[in-house]
C-alpha cells in the first residue's frame, strides 16, 4: 500500500476507497484489492488528501481535494470526471499567491452547494453553488470562535432536519459546529488531539485524531466513547514501523470512514501504510 497521508471513503456496495500517496485503491466488500480508480483515459489520482463519496445527480461519485495541485474534483466511480474547481476564489486581498492555497477537503450539501476547506493554506472555508460559482468564504486563521488553525476536514451533518457543518479545527484541537451559511454555532469538543477526519453512520459521528484516537458522538453531539487510545508509543508519528504497532492502539489517524454495514475504518499517517478496522457489534 505504501505511504499514507490521505483519507478513506465507502460506497453503497460495501467497497472501500483508500487514498495513498500514489493512487486511490478500491477494496471489495470481501477485503480484497480490486483495482485502482482511474480516469477514463487511464490516469491515476495522485496526491489526494481528503475525500468522500456523495450522490451527485442521483449517482454516487467520489469528491476529493488535492492540496499540491490546488484543486478539488468529483469523479464517478467508473472514472468519469464530472467537474473540478482549480485555484482559490478571486477575492481582492484574500490570497497573495497561489502557493498560499492548499485545499485539504470538501463536502457537498443536499442543495448542491460545495464547501472547500483550505486547511494547509489560510484556513478559510469557501462556498460555491451547485454550478461551481463562488458565493462566499468564512473562517480564516485564528483561535477565536469561528476561526480556524488548519481546518483539515469538513463534513455536512444531516442527522437533524436542519443540516449543519462540522469543521475539524486541527491545530486548535477542537471540532466546530457552523450553520450552512458559515455562522458559528458552538464548539462540540475542545479536548481533541488534532482532529483530522470525520464521518457519520446513522446517528453516530466518528472523529479521527492525529494524536492517535477516534472519538464517537451521538446525534446530539454528546461524547459516547473514545477508541484506539490504548497505551502505545506515539512519539514516532508517521515513522512508526510495523514491528512497533500495537493492535488496536492508534498512532496518528488521518482519515476515517464507516462502510455500509457500520464498520469503522481508520487510516493513519504512516509511511509504511496502516489501516485499522473496527467491526460494529450491535
Amino acid at each position: 500500500m505504501g505511504s499514507l497521508h490521505g483519507d478513506m471513503a465507502a460506497d453503497s456496495n460495501g467497497k472501500v476507497y483508500i487514498a495513498t500517496s500514489g493512487n486511490i485503491q478500491v477494496i471489495g466488500a470481501n477485503g480484497v484489492y480490486e483495482r485502482d480508480l482511474k480516469t477514463t483515459d487511464g490516469k491515476v489520482f495522485q496526491g489526494v488528501h481528503g475525500m468522500k463519496i456523495r450522490k451527485i445527480n442521483g449517482e454516487e461519485a467520489l469528491i476529493a481535494a488535492m492540496p499540491s495541485k490546488k484543486r478539488v474534483f468529483a469523479v464517478k466511480l467508473d472514472g468519469t470526471v464530472l467537474w473540478q474547481i482549480v485555484g482559490h476564489p478571486d477575492v481582492e486581498g484574500m490570497y497573495g499567491h497561489i502557493k498560499e492555497y492548499n485545499p485539504t477537503d470538501l463536502d457537498v450539501a443536499p442543495d448542491g452547494k460545495i464547501y472547500i476547506v483550505d486547511g494547509y493554506g489560510k484556513s478559510f472555508v469557501h462556498v460555491y453553488d451547485k454550478d461551481r460559482k463562488y458565493l462566499s468564504s468564512f473562517g480564516g486563521k485564528g483561535k477565536e470562535d469561528g476561526k480556524f488553525n488548519t481546518c483539515h476536514n469538513i463534513l455536512v451533518d444531516t442527522r437533524s432536519d436542519t443540516p449543519t457543518l462540522l469543521v475539524s479545527d486541527r491545530e486548535n484541537n477542537r471540532l466546530q459546529l457552523h450553520s450552512m451559511d458559515g455562522s458559528f454555532i458552538k464548539t462540540i469538543d475542545s479536548d481533541l488531539r488534532q482532529p483530522c477526519a470525520a464521518d457519520i453512520y446513522g446517528d453516530l459521528l466518528a472523529v479521527g485524531e492525529l494524536g492517535g484516537r477516534l472519538s464517537l458522538y451521538d446525534k446530539n453531539n454528546q461524547l459516547v466513547s473514545r477508541i484506539g487510545d490504548e497505551p502505545s508509543d506515539r512519539s514516532k508519528g508517521n515513522g512508526a514501523k510495523p514491528e512497533d504497532w500495537v493492535e488496536g492502539a492508534l498512532v496518528a489517524v488521518h482519515g476515517c470512514t464507516f462502510d455500509v454495514k457500520g464498520d469503522l475504518y481508520a487510516q493513519e499517517w504512516n509511511r509504511f501504510g496502516r489501516l485499522t478496522k473496527y467491526t460494529k457489534i450491535k
